[in-house]
């Protein structure tokens, strides 16, 4: 069965450039109107947004993993009613999908598709509807560097998280209750259309910038003797969650290199061969960015000299669908800082 799950994906992926068109033209042949209410610019929009339906599908089901499509799914109705567009047009597209999968996968391979598109179809159902989910409490602090950041304030931002290390806050805590916290909050504004994404990339930028001020006490712990390598999937542009997991290492006094976003394999490669780490990280914010995490996994495990490197996963795809993990091939998941450096410990123990 997993065999045939890659094969079907993989399939999928060879012919989406055409299932893509294939799509546009039905969706829009069975719902005319769409052409009068969005126009040439939102057919262009409707096409990017064919190309991630598939993006997730794929990579559902070659993982096998019916949550990681209908988790997209829900993301992407959230959008569309936060925005006023008609929930209706999210459904008439997998529809046209399913159709079009149909007319052109064998049928062992469409029967696991279309498993996929029933369940995204079935958990929309049940979603629609139902009240939003609850507003996420933050901190007193949190809350008031995020204020800040919403204003276009990076300066007291960062005088306010400097202030509450100087009163004694572990700069860990700084990191959990502040900077993740603050991070979430700040996608799921985007989500609820609260936010432009120009804001996003300010409150992003200045966080990073934020963490920087704090360097000076994040890398003055005493040495473990430990040695971690961690990076982003290679074109996955979101570094900053697997930054603040390096910083927990370093605080805990592990030497960390930190190779930032989009590390191609054959550089990750020499840079495991350089520092000779006890522990490889890799981060893998989207689930289109899955395939590349695993096929890092796979090239330094075919290596014969880097055999002994433990490797651990983290990041929304593995968060959201369970067992994602260990069909990538790596030793262990975590879902958080602290999680990943007691898990770390168990690793390197075995």
């Amino acid at each position: 069965m997993p065999e045939n799950r890659r094969k079907a994906a993989a399939l999928l992926k060879r012919l989406e450039p055409e299932l893509v068109e294939q799509t546009l033209a039905l969706v829009y042949a069975q719902n005319p109107d769409m052409e009068a209410r969005y126009g040439e610019y939102g057919k262009e929009k409707c096409r990017q947004d064919t190309h991630y339906h598939f993006s997730y599908l794929i990579e559902s089901v070659g993982s096998g993993s019916s949550a990681l499509f209908n988790d997209y799914v829900l993301w992407a109705q959230q959008v569309l009613e936060t925005r006023h567009l008609p929930v209706k047009d999210l459904h008439a597209h997998l529809g046209a999908l399913k159709d079009v999968v149909t007319q052109n996968l064998p049928i062992d391979h469409y029967v696991l598709v279309a498993n996929h598109l029933n369940s995204a179809l079935h958990v929309l159902e049940e979603r629609h509807g139902l009240p939003p989910e609850t507003e996420p409490i933050l901190s007193d602090v949190a809350q008031q560097y995020l204020d800040f950041l919403l204003n276009g304030k990076r300066h007291q931002a960062i005088e306010l998280v400097l202030n509450e290390v100087e009163k004694g806050v572990p700069i860990k805590e700084i990191y959990l209750t502040v900077f993740q916290a603050v991070q979430h909050q700040i996608g799921r504004l985007w989500q609820l259309n609260k936010i432009s994404v120009a804001q996003e990339h300010f409150c992003t930028a200045a966080t990073q910038w934020a963490m920087s001020q704090l360097y000076p006490q994040v890398f003055g712990s005493e040495r473990n003797g430990l040695k971690l390598v961690s990076t982003c999937a290679s074109g996955d542009l979101h570094e900053l969650g697997v930054r603040m997991v390096s910083d927990f290492f370093e605080m805990e006094g592990w030497d960390t290199y930190y190779l930032g976003s989009n590390v191609p394999v054959h550089s990750l490669l020499s840079a495991l061969r350089d520092q000779k780490p006890d522990l490889l990280l890799l981060s893998a914010t989207m689930t289109y960015h899955v395939p590349a995490v695993e096929a890092a996994i796979e090239a330094v495990k075919k290596a014969q000299d880097l055999q002994d490197i433990k490797i651990m996963v983290g990041g929304y795809p593995f968060n959201t669908a369970e067992g994602l993990w260990q069909q990538v091939g790596a030793d262990g998941h975590s879902k958080n800082a602290q999680e990943a450096l007691e898990l770390a410990q168990e690793l390197i123990k075995k």
